[in-house]
């Protein structure tokens, strides 16, 4: 995407405030001229009252001056109120369109893109350009006015002072972009290293019961000192240019006002030009230093800027405008046959996951697959949930096609619960009700007393309104797999999705949750995935699965259930 594609498109945010934005640049000019006028109005006082002795002509641009900076101070003020909502108000928006493309993301896009990633882009990088419009935009606007009113003014009291003024200019802005273009890519790797950091600080807090257990603190602190030796690096390298680059400006500045005073030292005896002329100019190079090195680092900016957008773009973009296809269709009266035929699956990485599968699960049966690590098990859950699509072949329910079912009538279908149910830092309550927040108290009730943990819910001081903590920190293994299976039943779904229920639990509380989900799974088609032989008791078949392809598919003497097909 072009750099001027990507400004437009960053713009069309600002449509619905475009008036506060217009009207906010016209007062950015209008601050520009009365901080360019001012060095006129000290010429003035110096020559037609301080130099004559005329005190009333002092007084009078004395006041001038004095209502001209609080008219640039009100100008100031509304200038950069006015950009700054309007800034702010298309970063909101843009933020938001970042949020929920990233929400409607398939699977397969988390699968290769780290999160402390996103969570840069959508902090950093919209940060990145609220500061471009509301900043960089004024302080460009401004710069450019402001030089320009100055060289009128200026040339109009000495071509010689003006020309060294602006052979200073140039110098200046040369040296402010040389600057930009060095820094800028240092400071692009110093945000993606930022990222990267971002990214192992979320997974080792998230993961910090693991890495005790497994006592492999010294390893992740290794790997986050290694990082963040490197963004030190950047950051050092960045400040090395800064302090080169950063004071010449100033060096020239210094040389250049030395020639102006000397020339106009001279003129001003040869009586070519006045004190307050001199004074003016000298003052005008002081005015514009700040314009020209905030006009320096706007250039550089610029691009910066519109990378930054150009990564919100891609995220944007990247995602399906509608989750449901142009054809999908309801499911009113679901029955629960689940068939998959000649499936195959690959991974991101290349792997194969699913080498032409085949099989029907008929309407409440239970079904158990069994396999080694690898095997591809979860990745046919996942994709009766439709967090996958198949490379070939199709999975479809009730002899509808997944893809072609509207994604709503899908979740309400189908309930998926992976083997640690994430638990959000909420009330129990809400927990429960994550994916229907209306839902009736009688109606949570009744999940939870289906999940069989409305009596430990009851039992707590608060009941349902206990806050659990981040991940559910305050729960048990089997209290926040019973909280996921509620959250799962709420809706009623006519096929539930268990991976590895048991895997984290101790051997009394899965014996306990394998005799209770006898109960929860009545009347429903279930797949649960997992090695523990006591899940066998839960279900009428058995398959196995090993690299990929069905090697073993039987009844058992458990459960009673549907006729079974291939």
């Amino acid at each position: 995407m072009s750099s001027m594609r990507q400004l437009g498109r960053l713009l069309i945010y600002l449509r619905a405030h475009a008036i506060h934005f217009l009207v906010g640049l016209l007062i950015v000019v209008l601050m520009a001229y009365t901080s360019g006028i001012i060095p006129i109005l000290i010429k003035n006082a110096i020559d037609e009252g301080i130099s004559t002795g005329n005190y009333n002509a002092a007084i009078y641009y004395a006041l001038l001056i004095l209502l001209v900076g609080v008219l640039n101070g009100i100008f100031s003020f509304s200038g950069r109120y006015l950009l700054i909502k309007s800034a702010q108000y298309a970063v909101y928006h843009l933020r938001m369109d970042t949020f929920r493309a990233i929400q409607r993301q398939g699977m397969d896009f988390f699968d290769k893109t780290f999160s402390g990633q996103l969570i840069s882009r959508i902090t950093n990088d919209t940060e990145r350009i609220t500061r471009f419009l509301s900043f960089r935009v004024r302080m460009f606007i401004y710069s450019i006015f402001l030089i320009g009113i100055s060289l009128y003014y200026m040339i109009g009291m000495s071509i010689i002072l003006t020309a060294v003024a602006f052979a200073t200019i140039a110098i200046v802005v040369a040296l402010n972009t040389t600057y930009a273009m060095k820094v800028r890519p240092i400071y692009d790797k110093v945000r993606h290293q930022t990222g990267t950091i971002a990214s192992i600080a979320t997974q080792s807090i998230a993961g910090v019961k693991t890495i005790k257990s497994l006592s492999i603190e010294e390893n992740i602190k290794d790997k986050f000192s290694k990082e963040n030796n490197a963004l030190y690096s950047l950051n050092v390298d960045a400040t090395k240019i800064t302090a080169l680059y950063g004071n010449a400006p100033f060096l020239v500045l210094g040389v250049a006002m030395s020639i102006m005073f000397y020339y106009g030292s001279m003129a001003i005896i040869g009586n070519t030009l006045t004190v307050g002329e001199l004074v003016a100019f000298l003052t005008y190079m002081l005015t514009m230093m700040w314009p020209l090195r905030a006009l320096g680092f706007t250039i550089g900016d610029i691009q910066r800027s519109l990378a930054a957008a150009s990564r919100l773009f891609e995220v944007i973009d990247s995602a399906p405008e509608n989750v449901d296809a142009p054809d999908a269709v309801d499911i009113t009266n679901p029955k629960g046959k689940i068939e998959f035929k000649d499936v195959w699956v690959r991974y991101h990485t290349g792997k194969i996951a699913l080498r032409g599968l085949s099989f029907k699960i008929n309407p409440e049966e239970r079904v158990l697959i069994t396999g080694p690590p690898g095997s591809g098990k979860s990745t046919i859950l996942k994709l009766i949930a439709r967090f996958y699509k198949p490379e070939r072949g199709k999975v479809s329910i009730d002899d509808v096609d997944v893809r072609k079912i509207k994604d709503k009538s899908l979740r309400k279908i189908v309930a998926y619960v992976s083997q640690e149910p994430f638990i959000f830092n909420r009330s129990i309550r809400e927990n429960i009700a994550l994916a229907n927040p209306d839902a009736s108290m009688e109606d949570i009730i009744k999940a939870a007393k289906t999940a069989k943990i409305h009596e430990f819910i009851s039992s707590l001081p608060q009941g349902y309104e206990t806050i659990v903590g981040e991940k559910g920190v305050t729960l048990s293994g089997g209290e926040r797999q019973r909280i996921g299976l509620a959250r799962a039943l709420l809706s009623n779904p006519k096929i539930i999705l268990l991976d590895d229920p048991v895997s984290n639990l101790d051997a009394r509380t899965e014996s306990i949750l394998v005799e209770d989900l006898k109960d929860i799974l009545n009347g429903k088609t279930a797949v649960i995935v997992s090695q523990r032989p006591s899940l066998a008791k839960l279900v009428n078949r058995v398959i196995g699965i090993e690299d990929g392809k069905i090697i073993k598919d039987e009844k058992t003497e458990g459960l009673e259930g549907g006729k079974n097909e291939k």
